[in-house]
């Protein structure tokens, strides 16, 4: 009995800790609800300062979009004019170098001892052909005096003119010796990028084998197909917009260069050029492009300044000023126009769209218009 008193007190000691602590809690939560609430309203977002602008319609003729390519406008293969093994090469591949700037080496010390032999066996050639020059010329004073036959001079004259063929010949396979020496040097036929080796140092290679592959982009031409009931509505110089996906969709305007008028039987399309000049390199070879020309009928399209696309995973969106706060909608894009992108949504001529500031702005949150850009 003694032992259940105990235990009925132990537990109600505990209970009693309990409620303190729960007590203790309350107070605590309180104190902190009074300290800290300014600083938790403080926390709330301000008011955005926004710059805004229009959404405006304009007439304009149809957008026609083609998918195309971006392409080097010079592409070489390099091959060897010469047989023999690959002595060493010069340039990384993904290095831009300058034109005669050396690739690759092939060895060339059986070209080297050839061509010294070929000028040695020259020097023999020329000492006889100079003796039998000085020859038929005393050949020639005997038989004009009729001391020599017509055979002995003819002999004479025979054995200068194989004697100068044969210097002549000479002369010819050292410069086809040297040729081949300088050729044992690969080099770049123009300024561009080494993109691909063929082959490898201590590798053969015959005349006539591939080395590396090499690519000029100081001027990039934009290849893409016009479907045929089209094609009499494009022509060269209309100007034209280059979208370059790739590129963070880099937009750059350009000019229809030619219009090849020979359609590809499988699209039934024709295919069209537009060259772009690339001092920077910042175009890359064989990158996807988008080539925007506007065609046909007119119609009447809406349209935002280009700074006002929000984009995200979800697709692009614009904020919308109404009534002080930020309403993020959703947009499809159609196409580009003169700074603009054109869209569809659910958004109306002449309202406001945020063009600054809307990268920090959260859905609904209240904004500043701090100035308005008038279109």
């Amino acid at each position: 009995m003694q032992a259940d008193f105990y235990g009925y007190c132990r537990r109600d000691v505990t209970a009693m800790e309990i409620n303190v602590v729960l007590v203790r809690i309350k107070v605590l939560l309180l104190f902190l609800s009074v300290c800290f609430s300014p600083v938790l309203l403080l926390a709330q977002p301000p008011d955005a300062p926004v710059v805004v602008s229009s959404v405006i319609e304009r007439e304009v003729k149809k957008p026609l979009k083609l998918i195309g390519t971006a392409l080097p406008s010079r592409k070489s293969v390099i091959s060897s004019e010469v047989e023999g093994v690959v002595e060493k090469i010069n340039v990384e591949e993904g290095r831009y170098v300058k034109k005669g700037e050396k690739l690759a080496e092939i060895r060339s010390d059986k070209i080297r001892l050839t061509l010294e032999r070929l000028k040695n066996d020259r020097k023999d050639a020329l000492a006889k052909a100079e003796l039998s020059e000085k020859n038929l010329g005393r050949m020639k004073e005997l038989y004009d005096k009729g001391i020599i036959s017509d055979g002995d001079f003819d002999r004479a004259r025979t054995q200068r003119d194989s004697d100068r063929a044969g210097l002549l010949s000479l002369d010819s396979r050292i410069k086809i010796a040297e040729y081949d020496l300088a050729a044992s040097k690969i080099t770049a036929p123009f300024n561009g990028y080494v993109t691909r080796y063929h082959t490898e140092a201590g590798q053969w290679t015959d005349i006539g084998g591939e080395v590396a592959s090499f690519v000029d982009i100081d001027t990039i031409e934009v290849m893409a197909g016009v479907p045929e009931r089209y094609i009499g509505d494009v022509r060269e110089g209309m100007e034209v917009k280059v979208i370059l996906v790739s590129h963070n969709r880099l937009t750059v305007p350009g000019k229809i260069s030619s219009v090849i008028p020979d359609a590809d039987p499988r699209a039934l399309s024709f295919p069209i050029r537009v060259v772009l000049d690339n001092p920077d390199h910042t175009i890359k070879s064989s990158a996807s492009a988008i080539i925007m020309i506007r065609v046909g009928e007119s119609e009447k399209i809406k349209l935002v300044p280009k700074d006002s696309i929000i984009s995200s995973p979800a697709g692009p969106s614009v904020f919308a000023v109404r009534e002080g706060l930020a309403h993020p909608i959703a947009v499809k894009e159609k196409g580009w126009y003169e700074g603009f992108t054109h869209i569809e949504g659910e958004i109306g001529i002449g309202e406001s769209v945020v063009v600054r500031g809307n990268e920090r702005l959260m859905p609904m949150q209240k904004v500043r218009i701090a100035d308005t850009i008038e279109q």
